[in-house]
């Protein structure tokens, strides 16, 4: 057996072996033996038990089981994951102490084999609703709202995955409006979601770390509400940050990939969409010192130190 024949037949016990929330399957009906069972063991990716004499084996997470997907994949292919025989090495793109988690290892090695393979078949699928809100801040202009999202570590509009409860990508959109802004309630009679793209991205996901084909459908919304609240975790940006490959909020990056491809079809741009409230909306004081932290703290030490002159000098004045 060649080496490339090996690799295709280790691929296919990869595939074989059961997500996490299936029936674990015996280590013989995969065509697997304890040799490939004990280094898989070594990623912490098996749960393995025994029933009646017979060892069995499936994925311990989702996350997991893609992590044997993508190995698969590397070894259909015959590329390899690391290159030995660079004798330096260099500060990590991502944490140090992360890449001791399993999804982070699984992002690190889908994206050096999107990077190897040009056209690196995603292993996911995942439709997305995400909603653009444009408003006038007062003092600023045209402004664009992100929201932080902690399990990917980025920036990125409002909007989620569809749900298998989800029928539609303006259900998508409705509810992830209501789970992420503070106290809204979508009404009919004041809010409407106007879609203006569907985009596809192939990209590993920040989550779960798997190269995934994600269906983008982009909505604006569009109200007569006076005032929207945006959260502790909002930031509100320009058109040029929104739009930019590189571009950071406050050192965190922006996921806005298929914003960029949505916009590319659109005439005129963002420019040309209207506003999402009629009225100018107010920054909070968390938002302004997010933005503009120096400045802000500029000014409170200008301020304190004229309030200490003016209580100096008036007791001055009383002695």
């Amino acid at each position: 057996m060649t080496q490339w024949e090996a690799g295709v037949v280790v691929a296919e016990v990869l595939r074989r072996i059961p997500a996490a929330d299936e029936s674990a399957l015996p280590i013989a009906d995969l065509g697997a033996d304890e040799a490939l069972i004990a280094l898989l063991g070594v990623f912490g990716v098996l749960t393995v038990t025994e029933r009646d004499g017979v060892r069995l084996v499936k994925a311990t997470h989702p996350a997991a089981m893609w992590f044997l997907r993508s190995l698969a994949e590397y070894a259909d292919s015959g590329k390899a994951l690391a290159d030995w025989t660079r004798n330096r090495a260099g500060e990590l793109t991502e944490s140090g102490a992360d890449i001791l988690a399993g999804p982070q290892l699984l992002y690190l090695m889908e994206r050096q084999r999107a990077r190897l393979s040009l056209g690196a078949r995603p292993l996911r699928e995942v439709c997305v609703a995400q909603v653009l809100i444009k408003a006038r801040l007062r003092g600023e202009g045209e402004r664009y709202l992100v929201l932080y999202d902690g399990a990917a570590r980025q920036y990125q509009l409002p909007g989620g995955k569809a749900r298998p409860t989800d029928s539609t990508p303006r259900e998508v959109a409705i509810r992830e409006l209501e789970e992420e802004l503070p106290g809204f309630a979508f009404d009919t009679r004041t809010d409407q979601l106007v879609e203006f793209c569907v985009a596809h991205v192939v990209q590993p996901s920040r989550t779960m770390g798997v190269l995934t084909a994600y269906e983008m459908t982009f909505f604006q919304l569009r109200s007569s509400r006076d005032r929207l609240a945006a959260g502790p975790d909002a930031s509100w940006v320009q058109a040029a940050t929104l739009l930019a490959e590189d571009a950071k909020v406050g050192g965190t990056g922006l996921d806005m990939g298929g914003l960029r491809k949505a916009v590319a079809t659109l005439p005129g741009g963002l420019e040309a969409l209207p506003l999402s409230l009629n009225t100018t909306q107010r920054r909070t004081l968390r938002h302004i010192v997010r933005a503009r932290p120096w400045e802000f703290y500029g000014m409170a030490v200008g301020v304190l130190g004229l309030v200490s002159s003016i209580v100096f000098f008036l007791l001055d004045q009383a002695r």
